[in-house]
């Protein structure tokens, strides 16, 4: 007959549980009429200890207000009357411990009625304005004092009582501890031996079929079949791991001819993305030099050629960063300096009308971008914001490096960009944006995919800000920089 591992496993916890269960009530009933006796002397304590309490601040608070003239309400005193005697009457049983302790529990009573009469007849004498009626209160005080200790003897005879009873409840407690103990040492021995026959019936097998897992896990297909005839669940674990083994044989070897096929292809794709991003690189120098030699132009025919020797050096080192390897990324750094070289060249042509300001974080400088990130904007700037206007304008550069991310703003106070309209963010439009922005959003697409942002706000007269988010790209032994 086949018994399930559930089964076994059900059996074998409900009957530890039984045996604890069957220790704890045993101890529970042993030691809870110790325990309820215990509660019950430290309640009486405490209301011994309550009744002085309240009989000491009863008779203070009635002398008190008799001196100031005042008189306590009828209502008041037998309520304080009638608590003072039930908590007495509650005592009363306290009197079986011992003679001396039944003695303290009848004279405290008769006390207290000597006591409210000696109250009452002050209470009396002083409405009627007699002024013996302090002698009163001086023979209350005194018969307060007499119930006081009375109340002293009462408690103290009872914590005497409590304490022989105590050493007995402990006893009592420390044998069923034993008890208690030394019934679990037996059960514990008992679940032992059958927990070691158990985990050799069942564990083992299972054990082996760990060990032939985790040579599996590291590679190692080689192994041999594992048999267990327990007749439960490992039997049948141990027959499907075996079919497992030769299936994952067979897949091993359709797997290692998947992985050289999809290392092809990847492999291929990666060729074909850096041919997109060459070439559309390569889409920006032509547009540069022309607009470039367009200035030089117009630069020799004003100024009779006199400057036109410092504006072909410009032009040269432009050129020189603009003719570099193609794929190649270069640090921030020096993509900047590249736009501070075409704002001195364009300096050349607009004078004071043309100012800027460049600021970029230590932290950020040495980051690689792609070429021409950042000049197609400033010249978009320069020409289609600044030059329109009369009195000029300025270009405002920001890069800096926060959380992972590179962050570059280019603002200009140019005369803005009407055609991408008030809401003119992320527009893929060439008509607006021109074929330099359009070039450089698709090369940072290639570049970064969807971690990277470009966003282009103008409002007309006011200006154009354009913001460029990149996560950072630590160079690897393939980039190269330089011009």
């Amino acid at each position: 007959m086949r018994i399930h591992i559930r089964a076994k496993l059900l059996w074998f916890y409900i009957l530890i549980i039984i045996a604890v269960v069957l220790v704890d009530v045993v101890s529970q009933f042993v030691s809870y009429g110790a325990v309820r006796e215990f509660e019950d002397r430290l309640s009486m304590y405490h209301e011994i200890h309550g009744l002085r309490t309240s009989l000491n601040a009863y008779f203070q608070r009635i002398d008190r207000l008799l001196r100031d003239g005042t008189i306590p309400e009828e209502s008041e005193l037998e309520k304080i009357r009638y608590t003072c005697f039930y908590t007495l009457d509650q005592l009363a049983p306290a009197g079986n411990g011992s003679l001396n302790s039944y003695f303290n529990v009848q004279a405290s009573r008769r006390g207290l009625e000597a006591l409210f009469d000696k109250v009452s007849t002050a209470i009396g004498q002083r409405i009627a304005q007699d002024k013996n009626w302090y002698l009163s209160m001086a023979s209350a005080g005194r018969i307060a004092g007499y119930v006081d200790l009375y109340l002293s003897n009462l408690l103290s005879e009872s914590m005497r009582l409590g304490q022989e009873r105590y050493q007995k409840i402990l006893a009592q407690i420390q044998r069923v501890r034993y008890l208690t103990l030394g019934g679990l040492a037996v059960f514990f021995t008992l679940f032992g031996i059958a927990a070691l026959a158990f985990s050799a019936a069942v564990a083992d097998p299972i054990r082996r079929l760990a060990v032939s897992a985790e040579r599996i896990a590291h590679g190692d297909l080689d192994v041999e079949e594992v048999r267990a005839d327990t007749g439960d669940e490992v039997e049948i674990l141990a027959r499907s791991f075996n079919t497992m083994i030769l299936s994952i044989k067979n897949m091993v070897e359709g797997l290692k001819d998947k992985a050289d096929l999809e290392r092809k292809l990847r492999e291929e794709e990666r060729a074909l993305r850096t041919a997109q991003f060459i070439s559309l690189q390569d889409q920006i120098r032509p547009h540069f030099l022309f607009n470039a030699l367009n200035t030089i132009a117009r630069m020799a025919l004003f100024e009779g050629a006199q400057e036109t020797e410092k504006l072909t050096l410009a032009l040269g080192r432009l050129f020189r960063y603009a003719l570099g390897a193609p794929e190649s990324l270069v640090p921030l750094k020096e993509e900047v300096s590249v736009v501070e070289e075409y704002l001195q060249f364009q300096k050349l042509r607009f004078g004071d009308r043309l100012s800027w300001s460049i600021r970029i974080s230590d932290s950020a400088a040495p980051f690689p971008v792609p070429r021409f990130t950042l000049q197609p904007f400033v010249e978009n700037a320069v020409r289609h914001g600044i030059e329109p206007k009369e009195e000029g304008g300025t270009v405002e550069i920001r890069v800096l490096k926060r959380h992972e991310m590179i962050y570059i703003t280019v603002r200009d106070t140019g005369i803005g960009m009407p055609e991408l309209g008030i809401d003119g963010l992320d527009r893929g439009d060439k008509g607006a944006e021109g074929i330099g922005i359009a070039n450089v959003r698709k090369r940072l697409a290639l570049r970064y995919g969807e971690r990277a942002r470009l966003s282009i706000k103008s409002e007309h007269g006011r200006g154009t800000l354009v913001r460029i988010s990149l996560p950072l790209e630590i160079p690897d032994s393939e980039t190269t920089y330089g011009g």
